[in-house]
């Protein structure tokens, strides 16, 4: 008897053991960019982050088109089945999802969208100086900001409204991988990776430039500055294998970005500006994509390499949350969730937003982020345990 009722204990033990990572999970993945109280967001980037301005410069463009928007029953121009990272980061404030800027006759009072897919942050002189091609936008990052000043000037009559307008907002800026991405090869002798390089100092230097704008000209008090996402990586039977030329240009931009956002917190130390590490997110799901329920890490769900996603005639899987990559350049809902657990916690901790860590101690966003992935995995997992527990507890 006292063999069964040790048994029993050590069941119930082991049982609790597995629900408190999920029950860790669940309250790590609220909203935990709340307690910063911001009014808005805005948001600069590419494709990454569109929520339907690319859309509206190219109506009709295959991005509005099913089966983009799938898993949210209908495509608004994002680059997804469904929502994306900066959606993720809106609902952990408490923010509904931002409208594409472009788009007419929708409301802006929780902040605006102003990224467009395809673009960079480099200005169109600066893509002439090193033979950047943007494949169909040159709404780049410079553009974005002339949009976020005629919109401040038109919902704001004067200064004071403007500048307390953005002091209490999140600001988002990102968008460097179309720049890379972009190079016209034909007209350098130099190998791509090389000619990657040589544009780092440019694209870090308008990084620099544009977050000093966002400060000293309109007021901004929080920053998040996103870095690259680990490219060129396949998952195998003997582990995650990644293009070492294609990653190290990436490492490197991330390396310095993070230098140079360290000399802006420097230059500005009333005001939080924070590293999205979106190499950190995409080495994670890769490490971890069997638990988080996904069974096809390397294909794409829509397209292939001769039928463009949202295309006639384009192959579709059905299941995009089986699946890392929507598209050819792109990730699905299911991925971008799980991709947002991990920045998530990290923001929070960065931007000052934990209930008790007014000195956002930056310190903390590693155990943060360990706790909020446990809610991106598998559903049922959490159900199954939870009623373990239960049943076992009820019949101690």
């Amino acid at each position: 008897m006292h063999f069964l009722t040790a048994a029993r204990s050590m069941l119930c033990l082991s049982s609790l053991l597995l629900v408190l990572p999920c029950l860790l999970g669940q309250a790590a993945g609220g909203r935990l960019l709340e307690h910063c109280g911001f009014t808005a967001i805005y948001c600069f980037g590419d494709s990454t982050f569109d929520s339907g301005n690319a859309l509206a410069e190219f109506p009709g463009g295959p991005m509005g088109r099913f089966p983009y928007g799938v898993t949210i029953h209908r495509a608004t121009g994002r680059f997804s089945d469904g929502y994306t990272i900066i959606d993720r980061i809106a609902e952990a404030a408490g923010v509904p999802p931002l409208n594409p800027y472009l788009k007419r006759d929708v409301e802006h009072s929780n902040g605006a969208n102003f990224a467009v897919g395809g673009v960079g942050l480099l200005s169109k002189e600066a893509r002439a100086k090193w033979h950047v091609k943007l494949p169909f936008s040159n709404s780049s990052v410079d553009i974005q900001l002339k949009w976020f000043d005629r919109h401040l000037n038109q919902a704001y009559r004067n200064q004071t409204a403007r500048r307390e307008r953005v002091e209490s907002s999140l600001l988002v800026l990102g968008g460097a991988g179309n720049d890379y991405a972009n190079i016209n090869l034909k007209l350098s002798s130099l190998p791509r990776v090389d000619q990657m390089k040589r544009i780092m100092p440019d694209l870090l230097a308008a990084t620099q430039a544009y977050v000093k704008k966002l400060i000293t000209e309109y007021g901004a008090r929080k920053v998040v500055v996103p870095g690259i996402f680990k490219v060129g990586c396949m998952v195998m039977s003997s582990g995650v294998h990644c293009d070492n030329n294609l990653s190290s240009v990436a490492a490197l931009h991330n390396q310095l970005l993070q230098q140079e956002l360290e000399r802006l917190r420097e230059e500005f130390p009333g005001v939080r500006i924070v590293y999205g590490d979106m190499w950190g997110a995409t080495e994670w799901l890769f490490d971890h994509f069997r638990a988080a329920g996904i069974h096809h890490p390397n294909e794409r769900c829509c397209g292939n390499s001769s039928i463009r996603c949202g295309m006639p005639g384009a192959p579709y899987c059905g299941n995009p949350s089986d699946y890392i990559n929507w598209d050819d350049n792109h990730s699905t809902d299911h991925a971008y969730r799980i991709m947002s657990d991990f920045l998530i916690p990290q923001l929070a901790a960065g931007l000052g937003c934990g209930a008790n860590n007014d000195k956002g101690d930056s310190s903390s966003s590693s155990s943060a982020s360990a706790a909020g992935l446990f809610g991106s995995l598998v559903p049922p997992f959490r159900i199954f345990t939870t009623l373990l527990l239960l049943f076992l507890l009820l019949s101690a």
